[in-house]
């Protein structure tokens, strides 16, 4: 009596159209919740770069002893940072001076700010005008950025 083994070690068609199948089925699964990945991304980076832009105004404030401010500009999506002396406003050198746009679609807003409207000064004694931003992305995400205090940073907001 002799036993014949199989020597065919390969997958046949119909495996591998099944595990094609299933791997079709598990990407539709899973496409819908990735496509406001990079979305999300961009909100942050855009909130993250306003942070930065308030850390740099603050220093060149005190370093420069003259106030810095950052003008927001809500019907264009823009903000840039000012030299101030008196009652002009210079924009500063460099990158800062420079209106930095959201990305398309992306909107930001004072939400609540001192006496002068979109605009967040910063003092040479390291205060600043205690304000809340509000970006909003192109799906309706939104972030915070706000400083409390004129003796407090800006910081992002945690939604509770």
């Amino acid at each position: 009596m002799s036993v014949r083994r199989r020597t065919n070690l390969g997958f046949t068609l119909i495996e591998l159209i099944i595990v094609m199948v299933l791997i079709a089925i598990m990407l539709a699964v899973v496409a819908p919740s990735l496509s406001g990945f990079g979305s999300g991304r961009k909100l942050d980076n855009a909130v993250d770069h306003f942070l930065a832009t308030t850390r740099w105004a603050q220093s060149q404030a005190v370093a420069d002893a003259q106030p810095m401010a950052i003008q927001i500009d809500p019907s264009a999506n823009t903000y840039l940072v000012d030299s101030v002396n008196g009652d002009t406003r210079t924009p500063v050198s460099g990158e800062f001076g420079q209106a930095v746009q959201l990305p398309s679609g992306f909107k930001i807003e004072m939400v609540s700010g001192g006496a002068e409207s979109n605009v967040i000064l910063f003092h040479p004694d390291s205060r600043c005008t205690p304000a809340v931003v509000r970006f909003t992305s192109n799906l309706s995400e939104t972030a915070d950025v706000a400083s409390n205090s004129p003796a407090e940073p800006f910081a992002k907001v945690v939604a509770k």
